[in-house]
């Protein structure tokens, strides 16, 4: 890949990272937060619903003329509000005001992920662009790896205030980076003028949330998954989850290696298999945490890059930040549907044994369709690039 390319796609990683820590940080921050606006810790989902309630609310509104305005332009006016609206949590000790700032931040954020994919992906040529879409992935396992444990250090030794801080700090950074070395689309090359609410274009987009739901139903009860059904003991916990991101980094970066020679549904066929590995590890044995993180995480960024691979080919330059902007949307809702359906089985049975498994199968069924999905994808992009 040429050096401006790399810089490119380094630079959009940091700009995902950032999006991405900004969006996670909250829920395990908020042990440290809830004494302060004197709310229990269980209020936690409230502020992470908040805002994918905003993104999903902001993606429905402007996917349609999005790609009417120039892409560095909008990034670099969202990450200015994005960085100004997270250090305004600082100025309150209101929950409701929380919330309220949460929902701000959400209507900027839930748009800021797809535009910059969107730009990447244009910027690129057509066989470098599962490889640059892997490595803005890749910022997602960034965040469990370095990003989250780091701002936890920092919180419990300092204050949480140190987390919004630190975030609108970076956010205050990384606007030269995109002002100087992100080139401009003309409007003119940007413009989408043929995406249309169509049966194809959610065919399409609904890839990636597919691919999300399925590991999404696991996270609620990942740490008592992890500490009361397989053994594991709570300092072992963060480097679990460290050995685990760590294995979704390099499964990431490895899965957009493969596209380029590989179809999504072979890739996606191996990986849904050793997803349902790790869940069988799960609903089995009574320990091998470890080896259940590593299958889990890598298998589900596996999928993931995999089914953005395809999609990515969908879509047309001049209609990608509005595809992809829904793309972002609907997998927001599916993280959401997903959330609410595991906590309401969890609920029901009193976060009982039954109830785990119950969701390991339901997590392990729903992993099914995508290599399936992918294939039809995949013969329909070829009949429409042979037609």
């Amino acid at each position: 890949m040429p050096g401006y390319l790399v810089r490119i796609t380094l630079i959009m990683a940091f700009v995902q990272f950032i999006n991405a820590l900004e969006y996670m940080i909250f829920n395990p921050l908020f042990t440290w937060m809830a004494p302060t606006f004197q709310v229990p810790v269980s209020q936690a989902g409230y502020v992470t619903g908040v805002y994918t309630l905003a993104s999903v609310i902001a993606g429905v509104s402007v996917w349609r003329w999005v790609g009417n305005v120039k892409p560095r332009r909008f990034l670099l006016c969202n990450m200015a509000l994005l960085g100004g609206l997270t250090m305004m949590t600082l100025t309150t000790t209101r929950f409701d005001g929380l919330l309220f700032w949460r929902f701000l931040a959400g209507l900027v954020g839930g748009t800021t992920m797809g535009v910059g994919s969107s730009l990447l992906i244009n910027i690129m040529p057509p066989h470098l662009r599962p490889r640059a879409l892997a490595s803005t992935i890749a910022a997602f396992s960034l965040v469990s790896i370095v990003g989250m444990p780091t701002m936890l250090f920092l919180s419990a030794k300092i204050g949480w205030q140190i987390a919004p801080a630190t975030i609108g700090g970076l956010c205050l950074i990384a606007l030269p980076l995109i002002k100087l070395a992100l080139p401009e689309q003309p409007i003119e090359a940007s413009r989408q003028a043929g995406l249309r609410w169509s049966s194809s274009v959610l065919f399409y987009a609904s890839g990636n949330a597919l691919a999300q739901f399925s590991p999404m139903l696991i996270i609620p009860l990942l740490v008592p998954l992890l500490t009361v059904k397989m053994g594991a003991s709570g300092d072992e916990l963060p480097w679990l989850f460290f050995g685990g991101g760590v294995a979704g980094l390099c499964a990431t970066k490895l899965t957009g290696k493969l596209c380029q020679h590989y179809s999504g549904y072979r890739i996606s066929l191996l990986a849904s298999l050793l997803f349902i590995l790790s869940l069988s590890i799960a609903f089995t044995c009574n320990r091998g945490g470890a080896l259940f993180m590593v299958l889990f995480l890598a298998a589900a960024y596996c999928r993931l890059v995999a089914s953005s691979a395809v999609a990515m080919r969908f879509p047309a330059d001049s209609a990608r930040s509005g595809f992809t902007l829904l793309q972002n949307t609907l997998m927001s809702l599916s993280t959401a549907a997903a959330f609410l359906l595991s906590s309401w089985v969890l609920s029901v049975d009193g976060n009982g044994e039954r109830a785990t498994q119950g969701i390991l199968l339901l997590c392990a069924l729903s992993a099914l369709p995508l290599p399936w999905l992918l294939r039809v994808q995949e013969k329909r992009l070829a009949t429409r690039a042979a037609g």
